[in-house]
């Protein structure tokens, strides 16, 4: 029998180590003790574990494709592939060639117990990947929530080289003393329409960047400086990739201010700079565009003075005819007092447990179709599969060509691939409601919890889908009454009355 070899690690540490000639020297012993003559070894020298698009095991395929190869020979299973999918999808492809995988150190051939210990292994080599790559997003997303960026940072800032030291990242990343000044300045001059982005990359040489990177700037370095999340980086605000592109504040140095971010981008959008709308989501007033001053209906806006003391935040009227103009409200006063007013329409306990059934009951009847759609996608599969066999025994009978067999064949696999995605997203939508009742109802219970939590996005989203018009507020008054969201509408109507939620029913199905 004639075979090669395969071995691999994932990562540069592993390749300094005694990894690969350890698995080379038992696959050698393992050839010799089974008389397989071995052609060629291919060692694959740090890359990636987590797919099959690697440089030398695709050179070992393709050699098996063009040469007689009886085995191919690898130390374990998960040194072939890490991924089930990938890992039966390239074995199918060999044994095409004509060529089985053999394991120096695991039982596996063709026997049913050993088919069956294969598949074991493959899901275990997936499942222990999956669960390397969820632990090391989940560290990275703990280190942001934290305020720190896993990340190498972008230029004008300390890389800490933590990996290379085998440390953990503990501190912000500081700002570069050389290159924090030049890429700072750039941003501010680009806001200010000194300088278009063309003409940025020659500046930022004649600033001095060329000496550090020891390179000229570049267009495509220039575009990458003014990508959005750099950008908002240097805005002090990291983006959470693996929370939903939520956003949080970074511990270390801004290299430009919120407005001036918001400045930036609205340049980049090709409008004029005198036009920016400036703090459109402002950290410090969460309620701007959300409270109405109740004597000309117009939002209130925020601002900032200084004293002795620091920074003192108010809110206003920003209308000049209003009697009600330069009124000053203390930005903690007014935050209070909309959380007392998130507490009372809040619903209570009876009304939630009401509510959930009711919207199970609706959400029965709605399931009743998508057992239909699952029922119908499933019939027609069964016809295409009757129909592709159909076409297999005319191709034996010779009613069909071997060009109009194809052709029917691949229009059938078409159609069965689009049937099998519509039934899968079909299924999904039988999802348990009632699990996702339970999350919405514990969120529902503590709103002004969940405002204090939530970051200053979210909140500005939460606050229009609780006030859809805003809430009026009157000075030394309080807030006023305004329309509700949905489910806080049907709850003030309800008030402690749950036999009127049966009329409610209908207006509970626009939640579907």
């Amino acid at each position: 029998m004639k075979g090669i070899i395969y071995v691999r690690v994932s990562s540069d540490e592993q390749v300094k180590g005694t990894s690969l000639d350890f698995q080379e020297e038992n696959c050698k012993k393992y050839c010799n003790d089974k008389g397989i003559e071995i052609l060629k070894i291919f060692r694959e020298e740090g890359a990636s574990a987590k797919s099959s698009a690697r440089k030398e095991f695709l050179r070992a395929i393709e050699y098996c494709r063009k040469n007689k190869i009886d085995v191919f020979v690898v130390h374990k299973v998960d040194r072939f592939a890490r991924n089930t999918e990938d890992h039966f999808a390239v074995k199918g492809i060999l044994l095409g060639f004509g060529t089985t995988l053999h394991s120096v150190t695991e039982p596996i051939g063709e026997s049913p117990s050993e088919k069956l210990l294969e598949t074991i292994l493959a899901g275990f080599a997936d499942f222990d990947n999956a669960i390397r790559k969820q632990r090391c997003s989940d560290g990275m997303s703990e280190k942001i929530n934290k305020g720190l960026f896993p990340w190498k940072p972008p230029i004008g800032y300390k890389c800490g080289q933590c990996k290379k030291r085998g440390e953990k990242k503990t501190e912000p990343d500081a700002p570069d003393e050389k290159a924090f000044p030049i890429i700072q300045r750039a941003l501010k001059e680009y806001k200010n329409g000194m300088y278009s982005k063309a003409e940025l990359g020659r500046q930022l040489d004649n600033w001095g960047l060329k000496k550090i990177r020891g390179k000229k700037t570049t267009p495509q370095f220039v575009e990458m400086i003014f990508s959005e999340k750099r950008l908002k980086f240097y805005a002090g605000i990291i983006v959470n990739p693996f929370e939903n592109n939520n956003e949080r504040k970074g511990l270390h140095t801004p290299m430009i201010k919120e407005d001036e971010l918001l400045e930036i981008q609205f340049v980049l959008s090709g409008k004029k700079n005198k036009s920016v709308r400036r703090e459109i989501y402002n950290l410090n007033f969460p309620l701007r565009r959300t409270v109405v001053c109740s004597y000309c209906n117009r939002m209130l806006t925020g601002s900032t003075s200084r004293g002795n003391g620091g920074k003192y935040h108010y809110y206003h009227c920003q209308n000049k005819n209003c009697e009600k103009y330069g009124k000053a409200i203390i930005k903690n006063d007014l935050e209070k007092l909309f959380l007392n007013e998130l507490k009372k329409i809040t619903p209570k306990k009876k009304f939630l447990d009401f509510f959930k059934r009711t919207i199970l009951k609706l959400w029965e009847e709605k399931g009743r179709s998508f057992e239909m759609d699952v029922s119908k996608y499933k019939s027609y599969l069964n016809n295409l599969e009757e129909k592709k066999a159909r076409i297999f025994d005319m191709r034996e009978d010779g009613s069909y060509t071997q060009e109009q067999f194809k052709d029917r064949l691949g229009e059938i696999n078409n159609k069965i691939t689009a049937t099998k995605i519509s039934l899968s997203e079909s299924k999904i939508d039988q999802f348990d409601i009632e699990g996702a009742l339970e999350y919405a109802i514990k969120f529902i219970k503590k709103l002004e919890r969940q405002w204090f939590d939530l970051p200053i996005k979210q909140k500005i989203r939460f606050q229009k889908l609780v006030f859809p018009k805003g809430i009026p507020y009157t000075q030394n008054k309080g807030f006023g009454t305004t329309e509700l969201g949905c489910i806080y509408t049907i709850n003030r109507h309800v008030n402690g009355d749950l036999s009127t939620m049966v009329g409610y029913s209908r207006l509970c199905s626009k939640l579907f």
